[in-house]
This record gives structure tokens, C-alpha cells and sequence, in this order.
């Protein structure tokens, strides 16, 4: 979810949901922070861009939006993009190849036919040999 207010918008999911925060990430990189919440097993992800103009372009006069859906692929070696525009995470701008982040590459795209955005999260080859795979 894209917010405008994090701090707001964490406190209201956790008061509403009776849920905490696991994680906090910050990438002044890209210019936006966030905080991942633990439900049931799954992380919601709140975040925030810092550029005021970036958030009004998404949002409008919205406080928040769900702006993606983040799934995180289980090896290296990545998903089939050929066709796909990559961009970064908030804007609609394409970016010129993934980004790294914390042992895997992140990409944003809206694949042909799947009519949502999608950020694709693949471990690197060495991230992947030190974490065994899960049962979900």
C-alpha cells in the first residue's frame, strides 16, 4: 500500500487489525521508507515516497492506495520481462535494469494479460544457496 501518512497509516492498520510491525526499511536511494506488518504469516508493506510530487501523481487527494502486489519468486535466474515495461517502486517512469536490494533484484511491471502491478522479488544465486525453501 502506498500511503501518504506512514506513521499514521501503521498505527491505524495496527490498531484496526491488532497487528505489529516485523519489519522497517528505509532506501533513501529511491526516496521512500516503509514499515512491513505480520499477518497470518504474510507481510503487508506500507510505504511512503518522500517526493511530495511523486505521491500526488499516484494518490491524488487520496491518503493511501493499494498500488501492488509483491511476489517473491523462489530462485536466481528471474521471470520472463520480454514485452514488459520495468520501472521503479511508486512511479510510472521505466527504469533501465532492475534494482538491487538486500541480496535479490526488485522489478516493477504490469505483465501482458495480468492487469495489475506485480513487484518481482528473485534471491540472488548466493541468497538462495543460504536459505533453504520453505513449505508454504
Amino acid at each position: 500500500m502506498l500511503v501518504r501518512d506512514l506513521p499514521a497509516a501503521a498505527a491505524a492498520w495496527a490498531d484496526r487489525f491488532d497487528v505489529g510491525v516485523v519489519r522497517r526499511f528505509e532506501a533513501p536511494d529511491l526516496d521512500l521508507s516503509a514499515v512491513f506488518l505480520g499477518i497470518s504469516g504474510a507481510a503487508i508493506e506500507l510505504y511512503t515516497l518522500h517526493d511530495e510530487a511523486a505521491l500526488d501523481r499516484v494518490l491524488g487527494a487520496r491518503p493511501a492506495a493499494l498500488d501492488h502486489v509483491a511476489l517473491r519468486l523462489r530462485g536466481p535466474g528471474g521471470p520472463e520481462l520480454s514485452g514488459c515495461l520495468i520501472r521503479g517502486p511508486g512511479r510510472p517512469e521505466p527504469i533501465a535494469a532492475p534494482i538491487h536490494l538486500g541480496g535479490a533484484t526488485h522489478v516493477w511491471t504490469e505483465p501482458p494479460g495480468i492487469d495489475v502491478l506485480l513487484q518481482l522479488i528473485t534471491p540472488s544465486a548466493e541468497a538462495s544457496r543460504n536459505q533453504p525453501l520453505k513449505e508454504e
